[in-house]
């Protein structure tokens, strides 16, 4: 087993903690914490016998240790208040202050790096030409209560996947812009990723269905977003 200096992200805070681990081989963890495999090739946790961790998937270890090339470990240090601790450390009020409108809070993002992706494989579409590319990886924290309808849309010009870290939400997909099209729920609780990207890439562009983060209950995640370079 082996150990190497934790690099802590920007977003980490009392809220919520969050390191990344580059290259590391059976690196030991305490735990409970939410590991994330940021990278395109399986990652490997486990205590003797190790298991694959696919890419863009995640689950919650208690101990044992993780080996990965690109790897982002998250625990939830304090969450009551949860709203106000995010508030007091600054996080950006995306709707802004008013009534009726959605409380969505985000943390300040980071970029963790570049790593080799082959779309055709992560985004199972089998047409796309073979052939990895590089992408960058860029992180930020989300914060809303219960019961908040996040905002549907269907825009984003990067490769975006979503890891829960405190509470149950769900990502959802519509027919329109319009909450009674909705047409499919994935639920989310703690240390689950959503199981494929929800985009399809087209004429060198992403394309997404309409779809929204919602907040069941008091919710932290991780958004995660994968630019061509």
């Amino acid at each position: 087993m082996g150990t190497v200096p934790l690099e802590e992200l920007s977003f980490s805070s009392g809220l919520a903690k969050a390191v990344v681990l580059r290259d590391v081989q059976q690196h030991d963890v305490t735990g409970p914490v939410v590991v994330v495999n940021l990278a395109g090739s399986d990652a490997f946790v486990g205590q003797g016998q190790p298991s694959a961790l696919p890419a863009f998937s995640s689950t919650i270890l208690h101990g044992g240790s993780v080996t990965g090339a690109l790897l982002a470990l998250l625990s939830v240090e304090l969450f009551q208040e949860g709203e106000q601790i995010a508030r007091n450390l600054g996080w950006d009020d995306f709707y802004g202050a008013g009534p009726g409108r959605p409380v969505l809070l985000r943390s300040a993002q980071d970029t963790l790096g570049t790593v080799q992706l082959e779309p055709s494989t992560v985004l199972h579409q089998p047409g796309l030409p073979p052939g990895e590319r590089v992408f960058t990886v860029k992180a930020n924290l989300w914060f809303s209560p219960a019961g908040t309808d996040c905002g549907i849309h269907n825009q984003h010009d990067f490769i975006e996947i979503h890891t829960q870290i405190f509470g149950f939400g769900r990502m959802q997909k519509f027919s329109s812009l319009d909450h009674g099209s909705l047409y499919e729920d994935q639920l989310l609780s703690p240390g689950n990723t959503n199981p494929v990207p929800f985009c399809l890439e087209q004429d060198g562009a992403f394309s997404y269905p309409w779809h929204q983060y919602r907040a069941d209950t008091d919710c932290i995640w991780l958004a995660l977003e994968y630019h061509p370079s």
